[in-house]
């Protein structure tokens, strides 16, 4: 019986929020995620799509990815699906397929090459898939075209795609998923970065998100990072693997009251919280005035690699007002004042723009 690890949607090269710390932190829950999976001596290691976030990767990324693969395609098989941020323009096209031609152990699943079949303990394990396909119609045929040839041992489905009810919008229908699901022991794909069990089909056949190895926006903060593991053929029984990803919080709240009150109130969010990113968005129904509010939050940013603060005033739909205000001199520096802007060459610039033009 064999032992499959599954990483999925390691993103490496992507730059969130255009911070060099970011690509260091894509790049070490990769190397982690792969040390991991290989110290649990799997025969088979799966990347379901999405490993770099370009279609043209970043020489470091690439080096990386290129470096890590060969040296796991070393001592056992590798098999590749092709995520969507791994495709660019209309022609589909994509470097992808070229991992095949580096090493006789790496295989990558295409439409032209749907399938690969490797042998552990003497049985025959099929890995299907092809690439990420955006049309609904194209996707859904090719998953059926593919179901028809499972005829292994053992049939797995490998795919990077997304699910209906699990991405809006879908590729994959759950009454096509469920269609094809009795041709595979098992179906993992890649695509959504949190880690589940795909319900829908699992009274036919264990199916799952593997998960991402790093997050790559604030609304995955509370997900768990990490890869799968089966092992001795228990599908419906995977081993879910975390990796340490960069800390990150999200935090968002109402607010009624005064400026100064709400001030304390961001300050006590944004010392409590040691995530390495920070997001905190607060709609504020404020009784004073907006200004008033805290804008410069650069004390608090030594030892973070983003930290993000956003107020947003609440208005109840009939309530919104338009009022006119008079620019003035005394507005424009006074605006410099109350937002913590202490650049003099600035404010003194836009005075001067506005005596030559706004009058």
């Amino acid at each position: 019986m064999a032992c499959i690890a599954f990483i999925g949607d390691c993103h490496l090269g992507f730059r969130h929020r255009n911070k060099l710390q970011r690509l260091r932190d894509f790049a070490k829950a990769f190397e982690e995620a792969v040390e991991k999976a290989v110290a649990l001596n799997p025969d088979v290691v799966v990347f379901l799509g999405d490993l770099v976030h370009h279609p043209k990767p970043d020489p470091v990324s690439l080096r990386t990815c290129l470096k890590r693969i060969m040296a796991v395609a070393k001592s056992r098989h590798v098999v590749m699906c092709i995520g969507n941020h791994e495709i660019e323009g209309h022609l589909g096209t994509t470097y992808s397929p070229l991992f095949g031609d580096v090493h006789p152990s790496i295989h990558v699943l295409t439409s032209e090459n749907p399938s690969v079949k490797i042998g552990v303990g003497g049985r025959t394990y099929g890995f299907f898939g092809f690439e990420y396909t955006r049309a609904r119609e194209s996707a859904e045929e090719k998953l059926r075209k593919t179901a028809r040839g499972a005829d292994a041992d053992v049939n797995i489905l490998c795919l990077h795609q997304a699910f209906e009810k699990y991405l809006s919008p879908h590729e994959v229908s759950l009454s096509c998923l469920r269609e094809v699901a009795p041709s595979f022991d098992l179906i993992v794909s890649g695509h959504v970065h949190r880690h589940q069990a795909i319900r829908e089909v699992s009274d036919v056949t264990p199916a799952f998100y593997c998960g991402s190895t790093e997050r790559i926006s604030f609304n995955e903060a509370g997900n768990r990072n990490g890869f799968l593991v089966f092992t001795d053929d228990r599908w419906a029984d995977p081993r879910f693997v975390e990796v340490n990803s960069a800390t990150m919080a999200y935090v968002r709240e109402e607010f009624k009251g005064i400026p100064d009150e709400l001030n304390r109130r961001l300050e006590e969010i944004v010392k409590g919280s040691e995530a390495k990113l920070l997001k905190v968005d607060v709609i504020a129904d404020l009784s004073g005035d907006y200004m008033d509010v805290r804008r410069d939050w650069t004390a608090y940013e030594a030892g973070r690699t983003v930290l993000d603060v956003s107020v947003v005033p609440k208005f109840a739909g009939e309530d919104i007002r338009l009022e006119r205000v008079e620019l003035s001199e005394d507005l424009i520096r006074e605006y410099f004042q109350k937002t913590g802007n202490t650049s003099k060459e600035l404010e003194n610039l836009c005075v001067e723009l506005y005596r030559r033009y706004g009058a």
